[in-house]
């Protein structure tokens, strides 16, 4: 393993040499990555105020309109295995071709749905595709930058990728009565496309000299296994697996509160869901600010905790939507200043195997994400979502007293 970085950040150390050449356009390489990192919401978000005219079209239940969601994190998770390993081995830009093809083919399928059934096993692929994307958009930054610089970007898209939930049910809410899901997942076919275009542009930042040397079962095993083997690095993507758990509590949960319960319109659920998740990208931005990133994930850990028991409190007793609506935003604010700090943190242990630490990161969070969305719909949904905020969320803060007792990283080399 290359030498852990640090919990206080650094400026990037002289002479880096594990690093490749930062990219020419700066702006456009952010852009690139976050549009990539954003599969994930792409893939949900932008269809989720369709989720209660689905369920009516497929004459199905609330719990299985939800196994879409479930299935596509499931794919996400495998794709993650697979394409994360891979791109250490193949490079990055092969296996993330091969990804959004894959992506783009099962979209495709998708809008020829005449059952659930099928539907979710199109989303199977569809998330298996996304998972390429989103694994490489953590390892790809991690090619080329580390230490402070790393956080940096990561903020940057982290902050981005908060517009991205954020546009998506927005853009769906004024789709749906229009056009529709298949309308909706038109325009996801669209952006594959567009992507994968892109990428054939994509400068390679894994050269054949850093890249793993063996392409077997075996070699892969070994990398997985010291990773899973490395316990600080295993509690930070625990923890920000956690914060995804609780996310998408919330996702799969707000189409039927706030439409059903509170008897929002699904373009009204757009904006709401969208100024909601636009308090993920700011906390994503705050988290660089602490001087030390473990600080910044503990302290979103806390405030997650605090906030998703009083928006428990809220579900529990059916108050109103100005109290669930006050509750959100600080709850989902806290757990974006998690998903930027816990990123980078794992990514900086896992620098030299950086493809499969992203993988890891990836298939954790998504395995997590795929077990809790299915719950909330189980029974009252306004019950049992505030159970699931308050266990996950709860586990979040036990990981984070753990990690906050972890003895401190060695600074890393600072720049003069």
């Amino acid at each position: 393993m290359a030498s852990d970085s640090t919990e206080k950040l650094a400026s990037a150390p002289a002479g880096a040499s594990a690093l490749s050449d930062a990219p020419r356009n700066y702006g456009l390489f952010v852009v690139f990555i976050a549009i990539i990192g954003a599969f994930s919401s792409l893939v949900n978000d932008m269809y989720l105020p369709t989720i209660p005219s689905m369920m009516r079209e497929f004459h199905t239940t609330p719990s299985m309109t939800q196994m879409g969601i479930s299935m596509a994190m499931i794919g996400m998770g495998l794709g993650s295995v697979l394409w994360g390993s891979a791109s250490d081995s193949y490079g990055r830009k092969p296996i993330l071709i091969v990804s959004l093809v894959i992506f783009v083919i099962s979209t495709a399928l998708s809008l020829f749905s005449q059952t659930i059934t099928f539907f979710i096993v199109c989303r199977l692929f569809q998330g298996l595709g996304a998972g390429g994307a989103m694994v490489l958009s953590t390892s790809i930054p991690a090619d080329v930058y580390m230490g402070r610089q790393l956080a940096k970007l990561m903020a940057i898209i982290g902050a981005i990728n908060g517009v991205a939930p954020a546009l998506g049910p927005v853009v769906g809410g004024f789709m749906a009565d229009w056009v529709g899901w298949r309308g909706i997942f038109v325009l996801l076919l669209v952006i594959g496309v567009v992507m994968t275009l892109w990428t054939t542009h994509y400068r390679e930042t894994l050269p054949p000299q850093r890249r793993l040397k063996s392409h077997n079962l075996k070699g892969y095993v070994a990398a997985y296994k010291s990773l899973f083997c490395n316990g600080r690095f295993m509690i930070y993507v625990t923890i920000k697996a956690v914060a995804i758990g609780l996310l998408y509590a919330y996702i799969s949960s707000a189409p039927f509160i706030i439409q059903t319960h509170y008897g929002f319109s699904a373009m009204d659920f757009g904006l709401i869901f969208g100024g909601n998740a636009l308090a993920m990208g700011i906390g994503s931005a705050l988290a660089p600010r602490f001087k030390v990133m473990k600080q910044a994930m503990v302290v979103g850990c806390i405030g997650m905790f605090v906030f998703a028991v009083a928006e428990a409190w809220v579900m529990w007793n059916e108050a109103s939507f100005a109290l669930y609506e006050l509750f959100a935003v600080p709850m989902l604010l806290f757990s974006g200043m998690i998903f930027s700090s816990a990123n980078t943190l794992s990514m900086e242990v896992g620098r030299s195997e950086a493809g499969t630490a992203s993988a890891i990161l990836s298939v954790v969070k998504y395995a997590f994400a795929a077990v809790v969305s299915p719950l909330v719909g189980l029974g009252n949904i306004l019950h049992s979502s505030a159970i699931a905020f308050v266990a996950v969320t709860l586990v979040a803060l036990l990981l984070a007293w753990r990690a906050y007792r972890l003895a401190p990283l060695a600074d890393m080399e600072r720049t003069k």
